[in-house]
């Protein structure tokens, strides 16, 4: 059964867009989910909203949003400043990111920042990802030019707001080996919804397998503007949303401390047989989550040990009269109809007239005879 669409709108590529649909390629209603319950009775248990400080409970309606910048002191931001923050991302251009030297393996890299700084795609997926722009570096007297190099000034284009949040259009065009696998995060298939854009959803789709790219555009998904690639898989198109790169920790404060060995050859031949006798295509059999089968069989019996409970059974829809109607047949049944009782009381007496009932003469007392 086709889940229902998550998302409705449009794919658009210049002057070419075609109506699409967005369906979940993850079945998140799969997993398997508890709740909290108390032990005694089995019931559910609720959480409440609880201040911190005083203890006492709070309503929804009084429940708000808070930046923490000391200790139980928030920044509060409302939902219209959300709102307008919203408004006003979508038409603000990319930031510069700032300078980034290049240090040679024998030099100390320092460990990676809390906040990443903003980066593109990498041109190698395994490898550093590379800044688009680069600040001009002051060199001092301990630093030589030989060992640090920038890269020249080219300034980010300006993407173009989002005219609808129903739209999904296409801004550029990237091969798809640049795609750096830790930026995928949410994968959909896209379809076209009805027969007037097939065309249009075929040319983009095989337009993009022609030439090996993927596309790369913006979606807005829960009010949030979302970057996402589009690429043919198919008949259809897969779209994967994007993470954001400040979402992405930089992996050379992690990798520093690993040092380069030289490795004699005899040793990566028996390692590079061993590779080759186990290398096979990719099979999703191995990719089955055998704890959930096991949860789900200890679960069914739990449940087959239930006492049943008997279901009183529910009257169908066919067998449902009203009580109104009911009632009217039955006075109607009851009560015969006005014609009907005239005729029947006048044929009454003509039969009692037949059968010769007594006169009131004859009812007189008779007289003495003389």
């Amino acid at each position: 059964m086709v889940p229902r669409a998550h998302w409705k709108g449009f794919l658009k590529l210049s002057l070419v867009s075609c109506p699409i649909a967005l369906y979940p390629a993850v079945a998140a209603n799969e997993r398997i989910s508890f709740r909290q319950v108390n032990k005694q009775t089995g019931n559910r248990l609720r959480q409440q909203l609880v201040d911190a400080l005083t203890g006492e409970p709070v309503q929804s309606h009084d429940k708000g949003r808070g930046y923490e910048v000391g200790e139980n002191q928030f920044l509060l931001m409302g939902d219209d400043e959300l709102e307008e923050a919203e408004r006003e991302a979508r038409r603000r251009p990319y930031s510069a990111p700032p300078s980034e030297a290049t240090v040679e393996d024998d030099e100390q890299v320092e460990p990676p920042k809390v906040l990443a700084p903003a980066r593109p795609f990498s041109a190698a997926p395994m490898k550093s990802i590379p800044r688009r722009r680069e600040e001009p570096i002051r060199h001092t007297e301990s630093q030589t030019p030989d060992r640090i190099s920038s890269v020249p000034d080219t300034p980010l284009p300006t993407p173009a707001p989002i005219e609808n949040n129903r739209t999904i259009e296409i801004d550029r065009f990237i091969p798809r080996a640049q795609v750096d696998a830790r930026y995928l995060d949410t994968p959909y298939y896209i379809v076209p919804r009805d027969e007037v854009g097939q065309e249009a959803f075929a040319v983009i789709r095989d337009a993009m397998r022609g030439k090996d790219v993927v596309g790369m555009g913006r979606v807005v998904l829960a009010r949030r503007e979302r970057p996402i690639i589009v690429e043919p898989m198919g008949n259809g198109i897969r779209g994967i949303t994007l993470r954001y790169s400040h979402e992405v920790r930089d992996e050379a404060g992690f990798f520093k401390n690993i040092p380069k060995l030289r490795l004699p050859d005899e040793m990566l031949r028996v390692a590079e047989y061993i590779v080759e006798t186990k290398t096979s295509n990719f099979d999703s059999a191995f990719l089955e989550d055998r704890y959930r089968t096991v949860l789900i069989t200890k679960l069914k019996e739990k449940h087959a040990e239930l006492p049943r409970k008997v279901v009183a059974t529910t009257p169908s829809a066919e067998n449902v009269i009203s009580l109104m109607d009911v009632l009217k047949r039955s006075l109607a049944a009851e009560r015969p109809a006005p014609q009907a009782s005239a005729t029947k009381s006048a044929a009454g007496r003509v039969a009692a007239r037949s059968k010769g009932a007594p006169s009131k003469r004859s009812n007189a007392r008779p007289r003495k005879a003389s």
